[in-house]
């Protein structure tokens, strides 16, 4: 709108209140567009973060994005499929075997000593167990529902013999063979063989008052009360009077979870199992022994003449050990569980025959209160065993290695022999490891042991039958030998480890050195 002025130059009030309001409403209209700004006129940088976000150009996913995605989530999670992987032979052995050697050629020819021969002696005992019920079955559906006579027994014993003892064999009378009555009248006398071992516990372990705190756990010790371990824990027998006598210890128990099991629930209690060291839960498998019935032994790790092309494992004794580093060894050997009666030597034909290595040892598990099994099969009174019978330790030496060979023809020649030597002796001695030919072979042989005239004892129960204990000049007159065999031993090995230290040999006089100018 035109302002008009007045003559004398001032604006007519009229035309000044409608400029102010003319002024007011333009003020509002710039608010208004303030609020209502059009944001496509605005520059990009001018734009709120929100917006600008929207209006940023989107890439779209390529294939490399989406393989480095992919390499991301295996790279996590090849740990985990790894590990489930290399636990299937530990949770299912059998897939496990089938699917790391599916494909792979297959074994025919049978070595002497291996797992396979071992499952095919297993699968000759169970046939034998089954034609031996066939039989028992077939004579017992007789003609007319009758039992079976005394013929149709002596016919059915042919294919069966190595479960019931040979027919042509003596049963200690001395006679010949028995008769088919006196057969007849064996097997009702001695029941099935199939029947389960009734158990018969022993006391829980450990006793109180039995055992002290040592440097790794607590340790068998002597009672106030002068009660040994080897009294509390060992299996109570009487030796008969005039009956030879043959005891039985099985070793390396518990390696294994289905031989343990084997060995604790198939076997007579009068055989005794000897845990080692090394074995997995070694508590739980001597509860559950002394519970079935068996008395338990500790085996003793020590060096042996060939070591160390034959290793006894960690923790054991060494003859290269200082006397206190041995020491501590067998504080951690007696620490692994409670509730044994005494200790079993394995190997140990080096480290028990020096007297320096061997007699501390001794000296200390008599002042426990154990008995001390010399385990190396030789028949013979070994330096440590006499040393044990000096002291007046329980004490015995086996005589025999029953399964040095893991057949079955080889583990039932050595069991007849150690009952040879039980008759002769009047008492005997067989070690024996956890294989199954070995305990399947033991069971028969135990079931058909009492028509021998010999007696099936715990070890515990021929502690002192062995070994005579020597004078005091005897006694000296074995520890000087046992020096003097020891200094040669130990010059032996000194001219070894010097012939292995020597440079080679120089060069001859007439022939020129090898050197730089040569």
């Amino acid at each position: 709108m035109p302002f008009r002025k007045k003559k004398n130059g001032d604006i007519d009030e009229d035309m000044a209140s409608d400029l102010a309001d003319d002024l007011g409403d333009g003020m509002t209209d710039a608010d208004d567009d303030e609020d209502n700004v059009n944001l496509d006129d605005l520059p990009f940088n001018e734009l709120p973060i929100e917006v600008q976000f929207k209006r940023m150009p989107k890439r779209p996913k390529s294939r490399r994005s989406w393989l480095s995605k992919l390499l991301i989530i295996t790279l996590f999670l090849s740990p985990f499929c790894a590990t489930a992987v290399a636990m299937i032979p530990v949770l299912d052995p059998e897939t496990g075997w089938r699917l790391f050697h599916a494909g792979g050629p297959e074994a025919t020819i049978t070595v002497p000593g291996t797992e396979r021969e071992l499952q095919e002696e297993i699968a000759r005992g169970v046939k034998d167990i089954q034609d031996r019920d066939r039989a028992a079955m077939e004579a017992a559906n007789g003609a007319n529902g009758q039992g079976p006579s005394a013929e149709d027994i002596a016919g059915n014993l042919d294919g069966v013999s190595d479960l019931i003892g040979t027919p042509g064999a003596t049963d200690g009378t001395g006679d010949g063979a028995p008769t088919p009555e006196e057969l007849a009248a064996l097997i009702e006398e001695e029941g099935s063989f199939d029947e389960p071992i009734e158990p018969d516990p022993l006391r829980p372990a450990p006793l109180p008052g039995l055992d002290e705190e040592g440097s790794f756990g607590r340790i068998p010790r002597i009672g106030d009360d002068g009660t040994t371990p080897f009294e509390a824990y060992k299996r109570p027998f009487e030796l008969p009077e005039g009956t030879p006598v043959v005891a039985v210890m099985l070793t390396g128990v518990g390696l294994n979870e289905e031989r343990t099991d084997a060995a604790i629930n198939d076997l007579p209690l009068n055989i005794s199992l000897a845990i080692s060291p090394y074995a997995r839960d070694l508590q739980t498998v001597a509860r559950e022994a002394r519970a079935m019935g068996h008395e338990v032994f500790l085996e003793l790790p020590m060096e042996p003449a060939d070591f160390p092309l034959s290793d006894p494992g960690p923790r054991a004794l060494l003859t290269s050990l200082s006397e206190g580093e041995n020491l501590v060894r067998l504080e951690w050997l007696l620490a692994r569980f409670p509730g044994y009666a005494g200790l079993v030597s394995r190997q140990g034909s080096k480290f028990g025959s020096l007297d320096s290595a061997i007699r501390p040892v001794i000296e200390f598990i008599s002042r426990t209160g154990l008995m001390y099994v010399e385990g190396t099969g030789s028949g013979v009174a070994s330096y440590g065993a006499q040393l044990a019978a000096n002291d007046g330790t329980p004490n015995a030496i086996s005589n025999v290695i029953i399964d040095d060979t893991p057949s079955r023809r080889h583990i039932d020649r050595r069991l007849a022999e150690l009952v040879e030597i039980a008759k002769r002796n009047g008492v005997a001695v067989g070690i024996a490891q956890s294989y199954p030919v070995t305990i399947q072979r033991l069971r028969n042989w135990a079931f058909r042991l009492k028509r021998q005239g010999v007696v099936l004892v715990p070890v515990s129960a021929v502690s002192g039958q062995q070994v005579t204990p020597q004078s005091a000049d005897e006694a000296e007159a074995a520890r000087l030998e046992a020096e003097e065999r020891e200094r040669e031993v130990m010059a032996e090995q000194a001219e070894q480890e010097e012939a292995l230290s020597e440079p080679a040999d120089p060069a001859e006089p007439d022939e020129p050195a090898n050197t730089i100018e040569n």
